[in-house]
């Protein structure tokens, strides 16, 4: 049969009819999905403070429902240590809150309408974090119920890694995580159903999330999950601790990372105005590119990290810590500061002038105000100090000033300034206000007390770690003789990165000159800055 001529230009003419309708109903439901997007999300301007403890920083990380559901579907990876040690909170060393903006998850835990790695949009919720997450603390002492929540030290009991471990063990169970058990897991829980649209974006998660991690598996192993997580054979970061350029290593130089032990606490950010470097080893001289790399290393990516919401919270964020003042031992503890020898402080403070001034300052007894000592600030190498170096000569550290820079374009919000970035092989001379407070003490938590550090006692060579109670006498923290539930973790500082050795002032321990009534002394002044 012949199609004539004419014919087929009516066929052509309806085709091009047809593909015309289609094409303006397609970008109809374009321009549709693009103005609902935009009901999901409000964008909010934080004050400082707020960005601080609620702002997204771009690290969404999971759906709220998902989060919800997975403690309840994988007890044996959230509840590593048994359900007698308490729910996934207590167990990873999380802070509880009763803040109804938490939803019911830990301090530092935010919930926003933001895709993780995009900051597009989402009509499910997601998780990220904030700041103080990180960067706050519990500390209580032994027989006293109170706990001090306190913002600008790192927290002493979060096992961040560990409870990354339990969650990428759960995502890659294909049979027991699915779409339908979140969805039923979280209505039991909750009572609440997810809409169509929430499961559609549930689902487009789960399988990315999930081929993401698989695609990876060959170069940085699988997870352990289980009782493994909280074991220092398996997952030896520990309480308090991170390894930072792991992750730098691992998602922006495509390198395993995996054997580099670089363990470095959780920084206290305490007066960072106060500092012409804003890293422990004076590697990054800019507070918001200190605090972009930050976030970072804790999973957003340079693309949300120009969101305009993101943006405001990492900057607003950063400057409430540029006046940001610790607490005094005597806030805290007000009848053990009540029985401080006047005296011995007065000796002490000689001793403090004589042997610690000149690298850390010290506070005007007038007015509290920080006086400069004359190191402070300078960059003193690792070798004169005798602390452990893993954090400076690591593999790759001479590749990441640049794979840094690299990471933001010219136009970018946080764009590198040259001179911002550096390698240094040592440690900053920084001040130490509100000294009481920034246990355990070195870069890599080695030292649990002052009255260690200062060498008035042996340090120890292992020791727990997790819920430690405070010890208001030596300053710092107390191990058991052997693990508990809650304090669990064995630190050994005879593993490569954990070295306790080094910063020997004013003595090294029962040496040519050391005087145990002057480290008295000095450690009750101590209890005053």
């Amino acid at each position: 049969m012949v199609i004539s001529t004419e014919r087929w230009h009516r066929v052509l003419k309806w085709a091009q009819v047809g593909a015309l309708v289609v094409a303006t109903m397609l970008l109809g439901l374009t321009i549709a999905f693009l103005f609902v997007q935009q009901t999901w999300v409000e964008q909010k301007s934080l004050e400082p403070e707020e960005a601080f403890l609620y702002g997204t920083i771009g690290t969404e990380l999971a759906p709220f429902p998902a989060l919800v559901a997975l403690p309840e579907l994988f007890p044996e990876h959230f509840q590593p240590a048994g359900p007698e040690s308490g729910d996934w909170i207590e167990q990873f060393g999380f802070l509880r809150t009763d803040d109804p903006r938490s939803r019911g998850l830990p301090v530092g835990f935010v919930v926003t309408n933001y895709r993780p790695k995009s900051a597009a949009p989402s009509p499910v919720e997601f998780v990220g974090f904030s700041c103080v997450l990180c960067h706050s603390t519990e500390i209580r002492k032994e027989g006293d119920d109170e706990k001090h929540f306190v913002i600008g030290p790192g927290n002493v009991s979060l096992n961040l890694f560990a409870w990354a471990d339990a969650f990428q063990a759960a995502i890659l169970d294909e049979d027991r995580l699915t779409l339908d058990t979140i969805a039923e897991t979280y209505s039991a829980k909750t009572g609440e159903s997810l809409s169509t649209m929430e499961k559609l974006f549930i689902g487009l998660w789960l399988r990315q999330i999930r081929s993401t991690l698989k695609s990876v598996l060959p170069r940085f192993d699988e997870p352990f999950g289980g009782e493994n997580s909280l074991t220092p054979e398996a997952v030896p970061t520990g309480p308090g601790r991170t390894q930072p350029f792991r992750t730098i290593v691992r998602r922006f130089l495509n390198l395993p990372g995996t054997t580099m032990a670089v363990y470095t606490k959780i920084s206290t950010i305490y007066q960072q105005g106060q500092k012409e470097w804003a890293q422990v080893d004076g590697s990054v001289s800019d507070l918001g590119t200190r605090s972009a790399a930050a976030a970072l290393a804790a999973g957003a990516t340079p693309h949300n990290l120009a969101h305009p919401e993101i943006v405001h919270n990492v900057i607003a964020s950063t400057s409430y810590t540029v006046g940001l003042r610790g607490p005094s031992y005597a806030d805290l503890f007000p009848r053990d500061a009540e029985a401080i020898d006047p005296e011995s402080v007065t000796r002490g403070r000689q001793v403090y002038l004589a042997h610690c001034d000149s690298c850390h300052g010290h506070p005007d007894p007038e007015t509290g105000a920080w006086i400069r000592g004359e190191r402070q600030g300078e960059v003193v190498p690792h070798q004169d100090i005798g602390t452990d170096p893993e954090r400076v000569v690591f593999r790759h550290n001479e590749r990441i000033p640049e794979a840094i820079s690299r990471l933001f374009p010219k136009d970018h919000p946080f764009s590198v300034q040259e001179g911002v970035l550096r390698t240094t092989g040592g440690y900053i001379a920084a001040p130490i206000d509100s000294v009481f407070s920034r246990a355990p003490y070195l870069h890599n938590a080695s030292v649990l007390t002052l009255a260690e550090l200062i060498n008035l006692k042996p340090r120890r060579g292992f020791f727990y770690r997790g819920r430690n109670l405070y010890d208001t006498q030596d300053l710092g923290y107390k191990s058991p003789e052997s693990p508990d539930a809650s304090v669990y973790f064995l630190f050994d500082t005879s593993q490569r990165g954990n070295s306790n050795k080094g910063h020997d002032y004013p003595w090294p321990y029962r040496s040519e000159g050391w005087n145990e009534q002057d480290l008295i002394d000095l450690l009750e002044y101590l209890k005053t800055v």
